[in-house]
């Protein structure tokens, strides 16, 4: 049975190799995303050239759509860093050529709306970073629902989970409205419970207003506060490190000692590049 780990892998395999053909992203972006994903384990394959692995053609007179599909094609059977990174060269140079099928996608401007929140620091979790990008608007409001359900998370939290979605996802939310089912919110909280809590889940999922997702966010503090069973808030304690687990951890002198500042940055940026840097710090 296969781990999470060893799916999510493969989801980010396929993720890299789905934007070499999209042409979404410059061959700068998927590089660093390739530089940072050699930490990964097992991420990468050992280059392989035999009867069914076609070795890689450096001369550029050789390299045509036929010539970049048929090494894509290869390059999922053997998934190695030599393979993807001369994708990479194969297809800035069919771009560059004007060669039909490699126009440059234009890119999504700043989108509005994306400032009113502190949003220093937030790093979306995969799932609703993946959900957002490549998902349905019902898939990004069930991985929303997730991040709620998340007792790692404190309100702040969900908020920015919320503003950052939105700012992505067209008509994320719909108008409030009651009808058979979609019930009244109750703002005594007194009357709040588990199943009040559930009642109104089931409502959001026919109403996704987004009233109703902030009122759940305060009736989930409340019973948080009141210590409910099931809404204790989780921390998670990061390990002691020893005196060489630290001197391990400190930045090296390389261009490695700036990859976490690029991962938060694609994430911030949102689209394509979030969704491979969520899914590669998942990863390490």
């Amino acid at each position: 049975m296969m781990d999470d780990k060893f799916k999510t892998r493969q989801t980010l395999r396929q993720n890299l190799l789905e934007q070499l053909a999209r042409n979404e992203l410059d061959g700068d972006k998927i590089r660093q995303i390739i530089a940072v994903s050699v930490a990964i384990p097992d991420f990468f394959e050992q280059y392989q050239v035999n009867e069914i692995y076609d070795a890689i053609e450096p001369d550029e007179l050789d390299w045509n759509a036929s010539y970049f599909d048929r090494q894509r094609k290869l390059a999922q059977l053997n998934f190695a860093e030599q393979r993807i990174n001369h994708l990479i060269d194969v297809r800035e140079y069919l771009i560059r050529n004007g060669i039909a099928g490699f126009a440059k996608a234009p890119l999504a401007g700043p989108i509005e709306g994306t400032n009113t929140m502190n949003m220093q620091g937030y790093l979306p979790g995969a799932n609703l970073a993946k959900m957002v990008e490549q998902g349905t608007t019902s898939q990004a409001r069930s991985a929303l629902i997730n991040e709620l359900e998340d007792n790692r998370l404190d309100d702040a939290e969900i908020g920015r989970a919320i503003a950052w979605a939105q700012a992505r996802v067209a008509n994320l939310f719909v108008g409030y409205e009651e009808n058979s089912l979609a019930g009244k919110m109750n703002n005594d909280p007194a009357q709040w419970d588990t199943d009040y809590y559930d009642l109104q889940t089931s409502y959001l999922n026919s109403n996704f207003a987004k009233i109703r997702f902030e009122h759940l966010i305060t009736v989930r503090n409340s019973l948080r506060q009141r210590r409910v069973k099931g809404f204790e808030r989780i921390i998670i304690k990061p390990k002691p490190q020893s005196q060489q687990a630290r001197a391990a951890s400190r930045p090296h002198s390389d261009s490695s000692s700036s990859q976490p500042g690029f991962l938060r940055v694609a994430l911030m940026a949102g689209g394509a590049l979030a969704v491979l840097a969520a899914l590669v710090i998942s990863l390490l």
